[in-house]
């Protein structure tokens, strides 16, 4: 009867750990894991232009792109589980500067935009703020008899506005729409690639409005024409300011028109 009892007690205690086995494992699956969206960095180099040449000049380029960060989930049961981050910061700025150096002489980025006083002064012919503004991603995985089918929309907007040593030249918004589907894979691990592929259409899109609202700005580029008017340095601008020299007159004997001379005290 003892043996008995310890065998099913051995049994009991087996069945208790593969159970807690199983709680653990479904604990992992319903938590889901976090698969970040990938994305490359997807200038605009098709930017359609009236003009042949370049914006002349030296530009300032400061690009704010925080806005561009966020995660996403699907809209539906399939995949719920999951997240995926998607932050394209560090790529939107990438791709912003390759855009304007098709598009533009000689771009400088910085961090802070310049005060309109300090243009000249750097000879800047004026500068570019590119500022992320909104991100919306949805995520759809349509399940299938064999494969699972991971749907993808990426909708982008940011404004710019151009500043030149004449004042603002410019000033516009422009929207990004992007979509992509593909295999869901398994445990959902390649949806994320469908939010990356709609991600870079977005951006190329988006990039290439601001492009060429940029070129073809005839204002922008009457404006970046004229030199840009460098301030004195203070040693300089003091001897500009200071007034002439009084005229050197002579002293001591000098002779007069008439062949005598007269004395003149110096």
């Amino acid at each position: 009867m003892w043996r008995a009892c310890s065998r099913g007690a051995g049994a009991q205690v087996r069945i208790t750990k593969l159970s807690v086995a199983a709680a653990i494992a479904l604990s992992f699956a319903l938590s889901g894991c976090a698969y970040n969206a990938p994305v490359a960095v997807s200038p605009n180099l098709n930017v359609y232009s009236s003009y042949s040449e370049k914006i002349p000049g030296r530009f300032v380029l400061v690009v704010d792109a925080e806005a561009f960060n966020t995660t996403v989930r699907p809209t539906g049961l399939a995949c719920s589980a999951h997240h995926y981050p998607l932050d394209l910061r560090q790529q939107f700025v990438a791709s912003v500067t390759s855009t304007l150096r098709q598009l533009v002489d000689d771009v400088q980025i910085l961090e802070r935009p310049l005060p309109a006083s300090d243009l000249a002064r750097n000879g800047f012919a004026g500068q570019v703020v590119v500022n992320a503004e909104t991100l919306t991603a949805r995520l759809q995985v349509v399940e299938g008899f064999f494969r699972s089918t991971a749907d993808s929309v990426v909708e982008l907007s940011a404004g710019m506005t151009v500043d030149t040593v004449n004042g603002r030249v410019l000033g516009t918004s422009a929207q990004g729409f992007g979509n992509a589907q593909n295999d869901a894979g398994m445990m959902c691990g390649n949806t994320a690639t469908a939010i990356g592929g709609a991600t870079e259409k977005a951006m190329r899109q988006l990039l290439g409005q601001l492009g060429e609202r940029l070129s073809n700005s005839e204002r922008l580029r009457r404006s970046a024409a004229q030199e840009p008017v460098r301030a004195l340095a203070p040693s300089a601008a003091a001897a500009a300011a200071a007034p002439a020299a009084a005229p050197k007159v002579a002293c001591g004997m000098v002779k007069g028109p008439n062949g005598g001379s007269k004395l003149v005290p110096c």
